[in-house]
Parts: C-alpha cells; sequence; structure tokens
C-alpha cells in the first residue's frame, strides 16, 4: 500500500514537472500606471522646497528619459515629384528620392530616383534635431514614437522630463516640398528654457569632385550653404576641415546642394526676428553638416513653442525656388543656384528655356540660343574682325617702321600710332568689341554647365545626357577641327610665325579641354565656331569687294 502511495506521489510530481516545461507560465507584465504611492519619495531639497509636480495628463511613474533602444521605423510618403521616407530615429529624413522619368537610374522603377539624401548613416540623416544648454535631457535617437495622423501627416514624439518634443512634417501641395513643426511643450510647473538646433548632413562622391582644370566643369561638388545678412556662404564639403564656417546674423536658410540638386531648411520668420547662427562640422568618409541653432527660448507652464520650417528636396529649377515664401518672405533660396553674372545668366536661361518650347529639345534650343547670341553680338564681333583685316593690310608697313627704328622704341610707338592715324585704323579696334563680349559669354558658359534643364536630356544618338561628357568625343573632336578651320582662315597678324603657332596650339587645347565638358557646353562651342567661319567668309567678301571701311 506504501509503495502505491509513493509511486503515485512521484508520478504526480512527474507529470507536474513536464506539464511546467511544455506549458511555462509567463510573469505578469509590469505595470505602467502605478499609483503615485508606489515610488520612492525624492529626497527634500534643502530649505524644505517641494519638488514640481507632474502636469496632467503625464504619468507621475514616467521616467525623465524614454526608452531609448526602439527599433528604426519608416514611414513613407508619395507625392508627384518626391518620394519621402521619414526616419524614427531622431525623426529625420531618410530618403527624398525624385520620381520624374528623367531623375531614375532604372526606367519605371521609382525606388531608383535620385535620392537628395546622401549621408553614410541614419544618424546623419537630415533634420535631426539636438537641445544644447536647454533645460532638459537631449532625447536620444531611438526614444521617438511614431504616429501618422493621416495620409499626408507623419508625427515624432518623445518625452523628456516635463518637456514633450514634436516633429511634425506635412507634405506640401506645392513641388518638392515639405513642412515641418518643431513644437516644444512643457507639461510642468516651473518655466523650461531651451536652444534649438536643426541640422543637415551632405556627402562628396570622391568619383565626382573632379581631378583638376581639365575636368573642372564636368565635377559635381557637394557643399553645405548658409543664407547669411543677403549673402550666401557656401563650403565644400571636402574643405570644411580647412575652411569651416560659422555665422552669427539674419539666418534664412541652410541647405546642402551639388550643381544641379538641392536640399534646404527654410526657417519662418520670428516675430520680434532673432538672430540665429550656422556652423559646419567635418565628419568622416567625406561628409560634413550645417547646423542652425536659434536663440534661446523659455516656455511657460502648460504653454508650448513651435519652430516651423519649409523643406525644399528637388532640382534647382528657379521658378520652384522662387516660390519658396515661409510666411510670405522672399527666402531667396534661388541663389544656391551657382552662376557667374547672375543677371544676365537667368534672362538667357529664360531664352532657352523659349527655344526649348519651340525646339522639344534641349540640344537644338542650345543651337538657336547660340545663334541668337551671336546675333546680337554680329556688330562688335563685325567690327573686331574688320580692323583685324585692315590691321593685316597695314603689316608690311609696320615691320619696315620696326625694322627702321630697332634701337629707338620711343620714335616707333610715335611713326607706329601715325600709321594707324592715316589709315583710320584704332589699335583698340579688335579688342574692345571682345571685352563687351565677354559677360555675355561667360554668363552662358556658367548657364549651360548649371542647367538642370539639361540633367539627362538626350541629343542625337550617342549623347544621352548633356550635362555629361560626350561619351564618343564626336562634339570636342569636331569643335577643334572647326576651330582650327577658323582660326586659319583669320586675319595673320605682323608676326605671322606666331599667328601660325596659335592657329595650331590654341584648337589642341581647346580640344583637350572640351573632352572633360559637359555635351551641352561643347555643343554651344561647336555652334559658336560654325557661325564664326560663316561671319568670316562675309567679312573676307566684303573686303574682297574693298568695303572694310569702318
Amino acid at each position: 500500500m506504501e509503495k502505491r502511495v509513493i509511486l503515485a506521489v512521484v508520478l504526480c510530481v512527474a507529470v507536474l514537472m513536464l506539464w511546467t516545461k511544455l506549458f511555462p507560465v509567463k510573469p505578469p507584465a509590469p505595470s505602467t500606471n502605478q499609483p503615485a504611492a508606489t515610488q520612492p519619495a525624492a529626497p527634500a531639497a534643502s530649505g524644505g522646497a517641494v519638488p514640481p509636480t507632474p502636469a496632467a495628463g503625464l504619468a507621475a511613474a514616467a521616467p525623465a528619459n524614454p526608452a531609448a533602444n526602439r527599433p528604426e521605423q519608416l514611414v513613407t510618403i508619395d507625392t508627384p515629384e518626391v518620394q519621402f521616407v521619414f526616419s524614427s530615429l531622431g525623426g529625420r529624413l531618410a530618403h527624398a528620392r525624385l520620381r520624374a522619368p528623367k531623375y531614375l537610374a532604372r526606367p519605371h522603377d521609382l525606388s531608383s530616383g535620385r535620392d537628395l539624401v546622401d549621408t553614410l548613416g541614419p544618424r546623419e540623416a537630415p533634420f535631426g534635431t539636438t537641445f544644447p544648454d536647454s533645460g532638459f535631457t537631449a532625447p536620444a535617437d531611438g526614444a521617438w514614437e511614431v504616429r501618422r495622423p493621416d495620409a499626408r501627416t507623419v508625427v515624432f514624439a518623445v518625452d523628456s522630463g516635463t518637456a514633450h518634443i514634436e516633429k511634425r512634417y506635412i507634405v506640401d501641395t506645392t513641388q518638392y516640398r515639405v513642412h515641418l513643426d518643431v513644437s516644444v511643450a512643457n507639461r510642468g510647473q516651473q518655466p523650461v528654457s531651451h536652444h534649438l538646433a536643426l541640422s543637415l548632413a551632405g556627402h562628396q562622391d570622391p568619383e565626382k569632385r573632379g581631378g583638376g582644370f581639365m575636368s573642372g566643369s564636368s565635377a559635381n561638388l557637394s557643399s553645405v550653404l548658409c543664407a547669411v545678412d543677403d549673402k550666401v556662404e557656401r563650403r565644400p564639403i571636402e574643405k570644411l576641415t580647412k575652411d569651416p564656417l560659422d555665422k552669427l546674423g539674419t539666418i534664412r536658410w541652410i541647405g546642402s546642394d551639388e550643381k544641379f540638386f538641392l536640399l534646404a531648411a527654410v526657417p519662418y520668420p520670428e516675430t520680434p526676428p532673432q538672430q540665429r547662427r550656422c556652423a559646419t562640422t567635418p565628419l568622416p568618409d567625406g561628409s560634413g553638416r550645417i547646423t542652425l541653432s536659434f536663440a534661446e527660448r523659455s516656455v511657460a507652464p502648460q504653454a508650448t513653442t513651435t519652430y516651423s520650417f519649409a523643406i525644399f528636396a528637388g532640382p534647382k529649377i528657379i521658378t520652384d525656388l522662387d516660390a519658396v515664401r515661409p510666411g510670405g518672405e522672399d527666402a531667396k533660396l534661388d541663389q544656391a543656384v551657382d552662376v557667374s553674372l547672375a543677371f544676365l545668366s537667368r534672362p538667357i536661361l529664360s531664352l532657352l528655356k523659349l527655344f526649348y518650347s519651340f525646339a522639344h529639345n534641349w540640344g537644338l534650343a542650345i543651337i538657336l540660343l547660340t545663334l541668337f547670341i551671336k546675333l546680337v553680338t554680329f556688330y562688335p564681333t563685325q567690327k573686331s574682325l574688320l580692323s583685324a583685316k585692315k590691321m593685316q593690310k597695314l603689316a608690311p608697313k609696320m615691320n619696315a617702321i620696326r625694322k627702321k627704328y630697332e634701337n629707338d622704341r620711343q620714335r616707333q610707338s610715335v611713326e607706329t600710332m601715325n600709321l594707324y592715324k592715316a589709315h583710320g585704323v584704332s589699335p583698340f579696334g579688335g579688342c574692345l568689341p571682345s571685352l563687351i563680349q565677354m559677360p555675355i559669354w561667360i554668363a552662358l558658359y556658367s548657364t549651360l554647365n548649371y542647367a538642370v534643364e539639361l540633367y539627362r536630356a538626350p541629343f542625337v544618338f550617342h549623347i544621352h545626357d548633356l550635362t555629361a561628357k560626350d561619351p564618343f568625343y564626336v562634339t570636342p573632336l569636331l569643335m577643334g577641327g572647326v576651330m582650327f578651320l577658323q582660326m586659319r582662315m583669320s586675319p595673320s597678324g605682323a608676326d605671322q610665325q606666331q599667328q601660325q603657332m596659335m592657329s595650331y596650339m590654341m584648337p589642341v587645347m581647346f580640344t583637350a579641354f572640351s573632352l572633360f565638358l559637359p555635351a551641352g557646353l561643347a555643343l554651344y562651342m561647336l555652334t559658336s565656331y560654325l557661325i564664326g567661319i560663316l561671319q568670316q567668309l562675309y567679312v573676307n567678301y566684303l573686303d574682297r569687294k574693298g568695303a572694310t571701311a569702318v
């Protein structure tokens, strides 16, 4: 009997152990709303001061710093122009992919769109916020929670002490734009002072920085920018260590850009206006950061303060940049376009767009624009060519004067000027018209080099991108040949040996340079020299008829 009892007990214990092993009992989850009485009381401060009472709506047991190890969550909002991807790690912008067909690396694959966020890691993604020298601890990147109030909005929120911080992104209805509100709510019983700093970073692709003079025009440098006191300060990212930026003043916006694209944060105007600071920080692996810091603000108990920004992420199309006017104030975002002689470049770009509206091809538009510029500068160019023809006829007499007075430079100069006067020739007749044209040529060159409208725009069979070099070098080689022909047709000066040497050297140099130029610039130079040959033929015709009078 005793043996049976012992055996039964052993079997029961064995079954119980097996049951516990197979079906373990889960411990009860800890309560997140424990009553305040269960928490240890804080020690009284000296003088008998009582710690501030937690505000209504904020749990008394809430820790001063929330959990900082939440996994990253990505939230995607698609617009017709851009696919925006936001990260919960700091509430940053993880991706801004352009969706237009010309910006896709693979046709019909929207995920291959040109990404304007080129940082190397999520913790350097744009629009991170910090709160230096503030009355609360800066939240960790992994502490932010995500909400999605509607299809166009994403909210990242975090609590730090009695401060409740939110970053609210709202996709704008205008092109390439997002509205950002950063709000700090004080849920305590004492005022909270803080400083907000908003930053964005960029990265320099080492394969696109250019290798020197020859590849300078085709290089694609990444820079950080700060619009301060009606001037844009630009710093190449690769030079931030040697040439940092730290400015205090009226900061209109900060940005990170390259030749054709811009990512910028434009703060709304403050009332009353406050000075802001922008400063750069070099980062490893060819990256750099620019930070916009605001003046100190104090938030009263149970109050909220908000910082509003217009975020631009898109190509540098002037009309879209001009449309960024937060609070109705012109942000002058068009200053991000790094062109020479902007007062001439903008009309030239408008003309290029006008010709494109007729030609429906950017290559043909460049040809029409070059023809138009040649017509505008026809008269000063004609005077220069006719003056060169007259100088060519006077070359034998000038050589005779040099030989006769080779030991008397002063007399040589006097006789030469008398010769010019007798034949109605000005020694500056060939130079002055060319100097007048120089600003137009510089502005035209800069416009074609920085026009995003030409980005991945095809022309003929082998040219698929007018902003990239000609893959088979057809345009540069043709340009070199046409330039050589034009120089051989040009009037020779007094020193024919030097003229002959230049007729070989200059085409070789320009051809070597244009091998690395964007195809659109090489096309402009080729067209310009072809028109130059036609004008030289016309001058030669007039000369044969004896009509060389100026």
